[in-house]
């Protein structure tokens, strides 16, 4: 068995349409297990991610931006379906 895929998601508190995404996330995740980490922009340490203070939310697949503002699901099931084919050939 392969090893999840591990996404993360830039978010900001008080930010609706982050919410949207963690939901939209959590049903893509039901059809296709991954890891997420969240990351709040603007929590200490994280002055890096603040590159991304416009464009929240954002989703990133092994550190490159997958997808950003809103979650197209079935777009991300395919794009996580073909990294899984790609890590499994790997």
């Amino acid at each position: 068995m392969s090893a999840l895929l591990r996404l993360t998601l830039f978010t900001k508190a008080n930010c609706g349409l982050c919410t949207t995404a963690k939901e939209a996330l959590t049903r893509v995740q039901a059809k296709i297990p991954f890891h997420l980490d969240q990351i709040d922009i603007y929590a200490p340490g994280q002055e890096a991610a603040q590159k991304y203070m416009f464009d929240v939310p954002v989703v990133e697949l092994n550190g490159r931006v997958a997808m950003m503002h809103r979650i197209d699901e079935p777009k991300l099931i395919d794009i996580l379906h073909k990294e899984q084919e790609n890590t499994a050939t790997k």
